[in-house]
Formats: C-alpha cells, structure tokens, sequence
C-alpha cells in the first residue's frame, strides 16, 4: 500500500501551512463577521468597530507624520549636521592628511640634512685643496670608506673533516 503525502502539510492541523490557510480566509472573515454582529448587541458593536477605526486613522496619521518631519527634517539639513552623521570619516581622512603631510616633512627633511651634508663635505673639500693643494688618492680613498660588511655573508657553521 502506498499513501499519497503532501510535503507541505505536517500533519497536526488544517492551518499549518499558509496555502491552506490562505484559502480559507474568505470563509473564516464571513463567519467571524456574523457572529460578531449576531452575538454582539447593535449599540456596543457599531461604537467598537468606530472607536477602532478612529484608533486606526490617528495612529496612522501620527506614523506620516512623523515620516514627513524626518524627511523636512533631511532635506533642510545643514553642513553641520552632515558633518556629525559623517564625523567617522571626517576624522579618518584628517589623521591620513596629517599623515602624509608627517611623511612629505620627513623627506623634506632627511633631503635637507643631505643637501647640508654634501655641502659641508665640499666645503671641507675645498678648505684641504686650499690649504694642501689636495692630493688626487686621497679623494680616491674617501670613495673606499663604506662599510662592505653588509655584503659578506658568513657560510653556516658546518663541520668541518
């Protein structure tokens, strides 16, 4: 025997799933409705159903009405109160402009002590020519003075037999 099974139905009650539930709202709004007025005496049910709408109409004004204020309120914004909404970003950009002008400084810098460096060597280049007529293996030399131990690298310490 093979039984037919509707994956949508779980199998506790009619209304489980919204597809049932959906047809049958027509049939419970109709019910619901004559029992209201057959149960409910006329004098009580008509000043119910008018105290909810006026619950209803007042509620949703308040609600467009408040919609209408922050849109009033967007468009007559003013710099300032952009410039709070926005204050994360402002800031973020302020710390990268000091930043770069911090980075544009300390090259400005070290090009300065560079440019200082260079002429106080000439200076002191042309002070020994003055004084010694200068001597060509000397300024020769001074080419020779840096430091070639950056360049040597040391073989790993392997036993030797």
């Amino acid at each position: 025997m093979s039984s037919w099974h509707d994956p949508t139905h779980s199998g506790g009650s009619i209304f489980v799933n919204k597809q049932n539930l959906l047809f049958a709202m027509p049939l419970i709004s109709v019910c619901s409705i004559y029992a209201y007025f057959k149960f409910v005496p006329l004098n009580i049910g008509l000043s119910l159903i008018g105290a909810g709408i006026v619950i209803y109409k007042t509620a949703t004004g308040i609600k467009s009405h408040a919609v209408n204020k922050t849109e009033k309120k967007i468009a007559n914004m003013d710099e300032s109160f952009l410039e709070e909404l926005a204050a994360d970003e402002l800031q973020k950009e302020k710390t990268d402009k000091k930043k770069e002008a911090k980075k544009k400084q300390k090259a400005g810098n070290k090009a300065k002590s560079r440019i200082a460096a260079e002429k106080k060597k000439a200076n002191a280049k042309a002070k020994a020519n003055k004084n010694g007529g200068g001597n060509r293996n000397e300024e020769e030399d001074d080419d020779d003075d840096t430091d070639v131990s950056t360049f040597v690298t040391r073989k790993s310490n392997k036993k030797r037999n």
